[in-house]
């Protein structure tokens, strides 16, 4: 009964999310499954740890698809190329069973996301944009 409550205000949350905060959803989504692969790592779980690594890819690929590089320009780009480096950074760290290399993709992810927190609360303060201008609410978050 409560899974289907959840899974009711999950979809309806993710229904009505701003484009900012649909971001951040995946992002957390994206940490949550670094730590669970960092776990499996410490513990030499490697079911656990591929399916972490693979969730957390799954999600930095949502975040790709989602970039307009029309209207993000440079930015577009450069968050393309960070996460490109990430996806191969964890394909690496599934190969080599290396918590430091999701260690170092969730400090990075981490950071990005703080980044997307503060200029979403900038954005709202300033209400000079719609957030939900041109973005497909669709979005599947992994996990």
């Amino acid at each position: 009964m409560y899974s289907n409550q959840f899974k009711s205000y999950q979809t309806s949350n993710i229904g009505t999310a701003d484009r900012g905060k649909l971001v951040i959803m995946i992002y957390d989504h994206v940490l949550k499954w670094g730590r669970s692969a960092s776990e499996a790592i410490q513990v030499n779980n490697i079911e656990s740890r591929t399916k972490a690594i693979f969730k957390m890819q799954d999600g930095i690929t949502e975040l790709m698809c989602s970039l307009d590089f029309e209207k993000g320009g440079e930015v577009a780009k450069n968050l393309k190329n960070l996460y490109e480096f990430y996806n191969k950074h964890l394909s690496e760290a599934n190969i080599k069973n290396s918590e430091k290399n999701v260690t170092e993709v969730i400090e990075m992810m981490q950071m990005l996301k703080s980044a997307w927190e503060e200029a979403m609360e900038n954005i709202r303060k300033s209400n000079s944009i719609n957030m939900n201008n041109g973005f497909n609410n669709g979005v599947s978050l992994v996990g």
